[in-house]
């Protein structure tokens, strides 16, 4: 499903500094396609993004009113968000963004260690010239965006690196399933940039990723995908010391039964 089609920022604001309803401003639905997948698309992308951290009400009437939508499609976004534990929803108080669930995003963590280890090694096999130039101008756009601090901006530049080689090495239907499963995780990958060094160790293990799949190497790309893979369990355990407030009640009990065990 495409994103929402962007329109100049008009006057749809009404002040607010909240910077998912501020996003809003210049977004339009598409008519030909969906308004219920493309609200999902931008609420989800809000939430995994943190534009709507844990805990942030979930404005409907604003929401409604800034995208010129009635309420059912927007509903109908809400209850898929729900069902994937990223909003709560209380009758007749509200909804509101879900905590982290540790659970959830290891879970979505063995869905990318089962398909990605699969397909960076395919991608060194089947690599082809239009994949690497992608690759190459994608590396290079995420050195930009770590020396100037562009968090927002390395945080799509990843998503788009693990694309490419998902698709090069198997399809697109590859990664939107593993896309779908990890919206959680995603929520831990982009609270970790601004940490001390996280982003420059980010693109320091996609370079070695990147290498190994240059050089055709379908052992090495594995081996260096798996370290980036793997660090996950090292991030989540530092943010639920730093960032409480952002999980579940369980967090730390989840995480420190969680890991790789020796030898897997």
């Amino acid at each position: 499903m495409p994103r929402p089609r962007k329109q100049e920022a008009g006057c749809t604001g009404n002040g607010t500094e909240d910077p998912f309803l501020a996003s809003l401003a210049t977004e339009r639905l598409d008519p030909a396609f969906g308004k219920t997948a493309q609200i999902y698309t931008l609420i989800r992308n809000g939430i995994v993004q943190l534009k709507l951290p844990p805990g942030a009400a979930i404005n409907e009437r604003e929401i409604c009113a800034r995208l010129g939508i009635s309420r059912t499609p927007l509903r109908e976004a809400i209850l898929q968000l729900a069902a994937e534990n990223l909003v709560t929803v209380i009758p007749n108080l509200g909804t509101s963004v879900a905590p982290i669930h540790i659970q959830d995003a290891f879970d979505g963590q063995l869905v990318r260690d089962a398909l990605e280890m699969r397909v960076v090694r395919l991608a060194a096999s089947r690599m082809n010239l239009a994949t690497e130039r992608a690759l190459a101008a994608n590396m290079e756009a995420q050195h930009k965006a770590s020396a100037t601090r562009d968090f927002d901006g390395f945080y799509l530049l990843d998503e788009e690196f693990h694309r490419l080689i998902s698709e090069c090495g198997a399809s697109s239907t590859v990664w939107r399933i593993i896309n779908g499963a990890k919206a959680q995780l995603d929520r831990i990958r982009r609270l970790g940039f601004p940490r001390p060094n996280h982003a420059e160790t980010v693109l320091a293990e996609h370079q070695a990723i990147f290498d190994g799949l240059m050089q055709r190497d379908p052992e090495r790309a594995a081996a260096a995908m798996q370290t980036h893979l793997d660090r996950v369990f090292e991030t989540v355990r530092l943010l639920i010391a730093e960032r409480r407030d952002y999980f579940s009640p369980d967090a730390g009990e989840v995480a420190q039964r969680a890991g790789r065990p020796a030898g897997a």
